[in-house]
């Protein structure tokens, strides 16, 4: 029987796999573009947590508001910031930056996190082609809480941060001086541009394949290929532990401190940056401060100290002291990736998903490669029934020690 208007949705649905079909190639080349993984490679991956990464410009240009909006245009008017740039022979510029919602709005602290997750996935994966693969929305949650499984709201949370950061649009004036054409920039540009996700259900958001992955639009492929993201001086750990102006506020001191001891500044110039929107200046100062203090309490160890203190003309100014500079010499450990069948690529993610621990992602690829799905299943049933007999800590770790014990019986090595 043909279903209503049947020929009509059988062009859509072939228009839409063909776009999707077209994004699968594009994605299999940029895994191509990667380096085969080689033995050395995993053995030699770093066991020390890096420093996270961050684009030199979002660091300070504000994308998120962390205040409910009130009623009226509020949460749909741009967000607006200007700074100043060196023109022609060095002139003075105003620069001026505009961030317009998509139909989904702006995005708050959950979409900072989300976009923070996307660049240290970009990093990871070298920078690579136009797609960040982020696999399955849990596997991007357990980066964050790794004792925890994300729940319906958390993957209802997490698709819209992602529909957010895509409808993104972004309008600058004066973005740079073009010395080679001898001109001024603006330009208008997005982030990310499509979003795909891949499930084993058509009603369940949860029974998710590990084949996600999202578009990064040219503008910031260029930015990754050409400039690079800075390195902020501390860890995702940490950056996960703080609250949402605490985490901007660390993003952009750590900036700030790739060339600065001490960064001093007009306290409502500030709090345009970050943003901290309230039209109280007492409730700004409290603001800044309680996230000022908060860094310091958590360790941010970029932070030496800070004062707010009233400047000659009357105005209030922030003065924050560098004590560690972020070390831009330290690489950024690339997770190097092979191209996996479709079955190791399943294995890893069932033993991501088992022990919350996508950060040994390269081990656990070795793992399944070397031993194989009967000897995976034998060492995860393993692991599920300890788990059920008495607390495991550090599933990872014990997982580990049982794949081992496999390959010493089977006589192969993992290193």
């Amino acid at each position: 029987m043909t279903p209503k208007n049947g020929p009509e949705s059988e062009r859509v649905a072939s228009s839409l796999a063909g776009v999707l079909e077209a994004a699968a190639r594009v994605r299999d080349e940029a895994r191509k573009e990667r380096p085969t993984v080689t033995p050395a490679m995993l053995a030699s991956a770093p066991e020390v947590e890096p420093s996270g990464r961050y684009d030199f410009d979002l660091a300070e240009f504000p994308l998120f508001r962390f205040c409910k909006p009130k009623m009226g245009s509020h949460g749909r008017d741009p967000i607006v910031y200007t700074d100043t740039i060196r023109g022609k022979e060095g002139e003075p510029v105003t620069r001026r930056w505009e961030a317009y919602p998509g139909p989904f709005g702006f995005g708050g602290a959950s979409t900072h996190v989300m976009l923070y997750d996307l660049l240290q996935l970009y990093v990871e994966q070298g920078c690579l082609g136009s797609q960040i693969q982020f696999g399955t929305l849990r596997a991007v949650f357990r980066r964050r809480q790794p004792d925890r499984h994300p729940g319906a709201a958390d993957f209802r949370r997490m698709r819209r941060d992602l529909d957010v950061l895509c409808g993104y649009l972004f309008k600058c004036t004066n973005a740079f001086w073009d010395r080679a054409r001898q001109a001024y920039v603006d330009m208008t540009w997005r982030l990310f541009d499509n979003v795909f996700y891949f499930k084993g259900r058509p009603d369940d958001l949860q029974q998710e394949l590990p084949f996600g992955f999202i578009q990064v639009n040219r503008v910031l492929q260029e930015v990754a290929r050409s400039r690079g993201f800075f390195a902020v001086g501390f860890e995702s750990r940490l950056f996960y532990g703080l609250r949402p102006i605490e985490a901007r506020l660390a993003i952009y001191l750590a900036k700030l401190f790739t060339s600065q001891t001490a960064h001093r500044r007009p306290v409502e110039d500030l709090a345009r940056a970050l943003p901290i929107e309230s039209p109280r200046q007492e409730d700004v100062r409290r603001t800044l401060k309680s996230a000022a203090d908060g860094l310091l309490a958590k360790g941010l160890r970029i932070l030496k100290s800070y004062r707010l203190e009233r400047g000659r003309d009357g105005r209030w100014v922030a003065e924050f002291e560098r004590k560690d500079r972020p070390n831009q010499d330290q690489p950024f450990p690339r997770q190097i990736r092979e191209e996996l069948s479709a079955e190791i690529e399943g294995l890893v993610h069932r033993i991501i998903e088992a022990t919350g621990n996508p950060h040994d992602r390269n081990w656990w690829i070795q793992c399944a490669n070397r031993l194989g799905q009967g000897s995976v299943d034998r060492a995860l049933g393993q692991l599920k029934e300890t788990a059920g007999m008495k607390e495991v800590r550090n599933r990872g770790a014990l997982l580990t020690k049982i794949f081992k014990d496999i390959a010493r019986e089977r006589d192969l090595t993992l290193k």
